[in-house]
């Protein structure tokens, strides 16, 4: 019975992607197309649950963030050490009186710029 559900998940997934126009090749890498499409899905997740309260779908939601996680521990063993460690700097350099900060405003923004123009983040900016 799990395996059909998790099928009838997949079917609804691919049929909202496909309304979205989410890019069909998308292979994780960001475009203008997959921000475009991720963002119409993620307003129209939010509208649902907000309309319904449907904490189910909520649930659900935050179960997959989880198993997200997760396989990315396992598939990207080595990416995920590399986050995680520049996780760790970050948090040190937040610590240093002498950093410079930017409101959330000023990084969506910049992000937005970039994704407008195709560039994916870089970390070693």
């Amino acid at each position: 019975m799990m395996e059909g559900s998790i099928e009838a998940l997949a079917s609804a997934w691919a049929r909202i992607a496909e309304e979205a126009e989410f890019p069909t090749d998308c292979e994780g890498t960001p475009s203008p197309e997959v921000h475009r499409a991720s963002k119409l899905i993620q307003e129209q997740i939010r509208e649902h649950i907000v309309a319904t309260k449907d904490v189910f779908l909520y649930g659900l939601l935050h179960l997959l963030g989880q198993a997200s996680l997760r396989m990315e521990q396992v598939l990207w063993p080595d990416e995920y050490e590399r986050m995680a460690r520049e996780t760790e700097e970050a948090l040190q350099e937040a610590d240093n009186p002498d950093t410079k900060w930017h409101s959330q405003e000023d990084v969506k923004a910049a992000d937005q710029q970039n994704i407008s123009r195709g560039e994916t983040f870089r970390h070693d900016r």
